[in-house]
């Protein structure tokens, strides 16, 4: 069974160590700003050993994808403006980065989403094929900082799209994957809050439109107060303030859909709380890590999602981890009437709720070797190691200078090769051993001695 949670609280942020993933500060040079070469405010580099962790978590992630049959496409880093609004509904307009494409004269857009390059790919190339599309996708979208709380402009994204499969099945599915690409990076306590957009959207329907955003900023922080007042204002009869109210309470563990079914026992609301408890059973007979909550008020995308939605959330950078949800509507604006579903990880968010945790995509990464020592026993050790898989980079000088370079660029091990036998020495607690040049299985054992207990040898 899903398990059960009380009503979210809101998430915390935590002070990212280093930089905002929560990584160590990168290099000790001359900073950019001394010579004024800084990427545009919201942009970033991101180096080792940041950028390697990150190309883990995205690997693990696209694994895991492809588990379920998700086959990879690749999208353009700009699209024209009138092709990609079209699927844009869930994007305020004025995040979009324009520019005029200089060989058409058009005005293009830097990719603020993936889901509508996707839809576009479907409809113009994979039509043929039969259905679902199962596809998956990886990179970094842009979006104009707006908010101050907002310091990114570049995110990194990795997401699954199930295109040409309607009903509560493909929309489980999409659910167990991201729970399972969660559970394979080593996210814990993470939760999986669920709505339907129909339910909210219907209930603002009974708000003048003139007061319709106001109460919509109001839903989203729950406060009953400022509905109450913005409703009587705007000469909203007490009936109907009653049913935007409820909207406040209905948020929490799954039991919550009991309580929404007695205040909403018929009509659209009621048919749309229908679809979200099937699907919050089908949930039941998985075993999830995620808990499972339902937020019945919830309104994001309402104007671009039309069924069940998701929001990941997990304790670290006060923002989703993710978000997802069905869009039935988005195929056909680009000549293909389809159902559809959907879900994205901000890779940058789930590493800093990995590192919340204090976890890290650098915890037992693949071993790498600095090697050092003799020349031609070096060279012939290094070219051993590469062919069997092992990445070493060739370094001169003294152990010292192998040792302060494997530590700069996050090497566990130094080798200081010579004739008949090589000097091993383990960056992160200094125990050193040595190893015959001869022995068969050196990269098997020279894993073994990195992974090991201080004081273990070769």
């Amino acid at each position: 069974m899903p398990k059960q949670a009380p009503p979210r609280a809101p998430v915390a942020p935590v002070a990212p160590a280093g930089d905002e993933l929560g990584q160590r500060t990168e290099g000790a040079g001359l900073h950019p700003d001394a010579l004024g070469l800084v990427p545009p405010r919201g942009m970033r580099d991101i180096v080792p050993p940041t950028s390697a962790g990150l190309k883990r978590l995205r690997s693990e992630v696209m694994r895991v994808f492809g588990l379920y049959g998700y086959d990879r496409v690749i999208t353009p880093p700009f699209e024209l403006a009138e092709v990609l609004e079209r699927g844009l509904d869930a994007v305020d307009r004025r995040e979009l980065m324009r520019f005029v494409e200089p060989h058409s004269g058009e005005v293009a857009l830097l990719r603020p989403d993936m889901t509508p390059q996707v839809a576009r790919i479907v409809a113009t190339r994979l039509s043929d094929r039969p259905s679902p599309h199962r596809l998956c996708y990886e990179g970094t979208v842009v979006r104009r900082m707006r908010h101050r709380a907002r310091r990114r402009q570049q995110t990194l994204q990795a997401g699954i799209e199930c295109i040409g499969w309607g009903g509560p099945e493909a929309d489980v599915e999409v659910l167990r994957i991201a729970d399972h690409a969660c559970q394979q990076v080593g996210l814990r306590g993470h939760q999986l809050e669920l709505a339907h957009v129909n339910i909210a959207a219907t209930v603002l329907d009974l708000v003048p439109s003139a007061a319709r955003a106001g109460v919509a900023d109001a839903l989203a922080q729950k406060d009953a107060f400022s509905i109450e007042a913005r409703l009587q204002q705007a000469g909203v009869p007490a009936k109907e303030r009653t049913r935007v109210l409820a909207l406040t309470e209905l948020y929490g563990d799954v039991s919550v859909l009991a309580a929404a079914r007695k205040r909403f026992p018929r009509g659209p609301i009621a048919d749309a709380i229908r679809e979200l408890s099937e699907v919050v059973d089908r949930l039941s007979d998985i075993a999830l890590d995620a808990t499972v909550t339902v937020d019945l008020g919830e309104l994001r995308g309402h104007s671009y999602y039309t069924g069940v939605s998701v929001t990941l959330l997990a304790e670290g950078p006060g923002a989703p981890v993710g978000t997802g949800g069905r869009y039935d509507a988005l195929l056909a604006r680009f000549g293909m009437p389809a159902p559809a579903t959907g879900f994205a990880f901000d890779v940058d968010n789930l590493a800093w709720a990995l590192r919340a945790q204090g976890q890290s995509m650098l915890d037992n990464a693949p071993l790498r070797v600095v090697v050092g020592g003799d020349a031609p026993a070096a060279d012939a050790l290094a070219a051993t190691l590469r062919a069997g898989g092992l990445p070493a980079a060739r370094v001169d000088g003294s152990v010292k200078q192998a040792t302060a370079y494997a530590v700069s660029w996050s090497y566990p091990l130094v080798i200081m090769a010579s004739g008949r036998s090589h000097r091993v020495v383990r960056v992160h607690d200094g125990e050193t051993s040595r190893i015959a040049s001869d022995t068969p299985d050196i990269i098997h054992q020279l894993t073994s001695f990195a992974h090991a207990a201080t004081g273990a040898a070769l």
